[in-house]
């Protein structure tokens, strides 16, 4: 894993096996991993790949307004982790 924050009581993170696809996060709770995805966009956008933890959607509009709040810290993280970054949206 690399740098990771919390948000809502969820773990937002990324994985160093992740640096061939595009800017996206990973949301786990305890042992519940990958419970949903985010992907990034140039422009600033968070859209959501998927919810397989079944997260209520109030909470999941939560953590994307606060990704989407986010997003330059989080690119900055991913470039730290792997050199560079593109957008796959």
């Amino acid at each position: 894993m690399t740098e990771k924050f919390i948000i809502k009581g969820y773990e937002i993170s990324f994985n160093v096996h992740d640096g061939d696809h595009g800017v996206h996060v990973h949301v786990s709770q305890g042992r519940d991993r990958d419970m949903a995805k985010f992907v990034l966009g140039a422009d600033g956008d968070v859209v959501l790949a998927h919810n397989r933890g079944k997260i209520p959607p109030k909470i999941l509009k939560k953590i994307r307004n606060d990704l989407a709040r986010r997003h330059a810290f989080i690119v900055s993280a991913w470039d730290r982790t792997f050199g560079d970054h593109h957008f796959d949206r």
